[in-house]
């Protein structure tokens, strides 16, 4: 039976396109924070990336992401901070955690923390090599976090005023990781770049491995008053867009299974193409509730500023957003659910 609306969080990679400076983008990526605390929006995460890319129109800017929420936290009052995701191979499982910490100490309390593999790092593994060195990775931090005698060394300083296990979010994909997240109670997360088909998969593993936490799932999302509007105030963030995505894994991993090809025959058929929501308040409003009702995902976030999008349409968008399509958000949990999520 439906229940009431899910959660609704705000997501921003990062992103910007080469010709805005990265102070420029820490204000815009900040401007959307604050704007979101005041809305009533649930939760503002923020994503993490280390490197340039060859070749790419647009990157991600932030590195240093508990920085980043640190700085929000003094300028919010309610709204919860997140990170999506944390790369633990770039840091020892003690200072993650230190870090972790600090920001729920320092934001008093209003934390969540998404943690990953990662993508693309100098050196790293790939394939089942690499998801099992995740899998270590994230049980050291499990055991820096509770101060686990195997860590062989003092409790950490600071203290966090909550739990911060009960507070991660896991992103993965294979089924090994999947079935040690549900064994160890912890949340599931997705990005926005798969097709809602997929992602159902994941989270009816994650579900029937016992998984009885939050299933977080994000979508991009250009909204405006009218259809038109929504796709002309996108248009050149849908190109840059495209343009990079297109050429991307996920994309090409549609493409081999026939889901979508090369070439589409409208606009709109290019944007689901890519996993972006676009049109009036009523047209997100459907396309939201058939992605809550595909995937069972109970918390869903929206990605609006990406690279091209006007500052000002973001906003609007964000108003739209939470005063007209939130209000008709219905969550319906898949099989192996629970009812009520555990509190966090």
């Amino acid at each position: 039976m439906p229940t009431k609306p899910p959660p609704m969080g705000l997501m921003d990679q990062g992103w910007a396109a080469s010709e805005v400076s990265d102070a420029d983008l820490y204000e815009q990526v900040l401007s959307t924070i604050r704007l979101a605390d005041e809305l009533g929006f649930d939760t503002a995460w923020i994503g993490e990336h280390h490197h340039r890319r060859e070749g790419a129109v647009f990157w991600g800017r932030l590195a240093a992401t508990e920085m980043v929420l640190a700085y929000a936290a003094a300028q919010t009052r309610r709204i919860r901070l997140g990170t999506g995701v944390r790369v633990l191979a770039t840091t020892s499982a003690m200072r993650t955690a230190e870090e972790m910490n600090t920001l729920a100490v320092l934001s008093g309390g209003r934390v969540d923390f998404g943690v990953g593999l990662g993508s693309n790092q100098p050196g790293a593994l790939q394939g089942a090599a690499k998801a099992a060195h995740f899998r270590g990775l994230l049980d050291d931090l499990l055991n820096a976090l509770t101060d686990s005698p195997a860590t062989g060394l003092p409790p950490i300083v600071p203290t966090s005023p909550v739990d911060i296990v009960s507070r991660l979010f896991v992103a993965c994909r294979d089924d090994a990781t999947i079935e040690h997240i549900a064994a160890r109670g912890l949340n599931f997360v997705m990005g926005q770049a798969e097709l809602p088909s997929v992602q159902a998969g994941y989270v009816q593993r994650y579900r029937a491995a016992g998984g009885l936490g939050q299933a977080r799932g994000v979508r991009l999302v250009f909204i405006a008053p009218t259809h038109e509007e929504a796709l002309a105030k996108s248009r050149r963030a849908a190109d840059i867009y495209w343009g990079q995505m297109s050429k991307g894994p996920y994309f090409r991993e549609a493409l081999a299974k026939g889901i979508v090809s090369e070439t589409p025959s409208s606009e709109e058929e290019r944007l689901r193409w890519i996993n972006v929501v676009a049109g009036s308040p009523d047209e997100v409003t459907a396309a939201l509730n058939d992605y809550l009702a595909e995937t069972g995902v109970d918390r869903l976030d929206v990605m609006m500023r990406i690279a091209g999008m006007d500052l000002e349409d973001v906003h609007v968008g964000m108003r739209l957003m939470r005063e007209e399509v939130v209000p008709r958000l219905v969550y319906r949990p898949l099989p192996g659910a629970l009812a009520e999520r555990p509190a966090a």
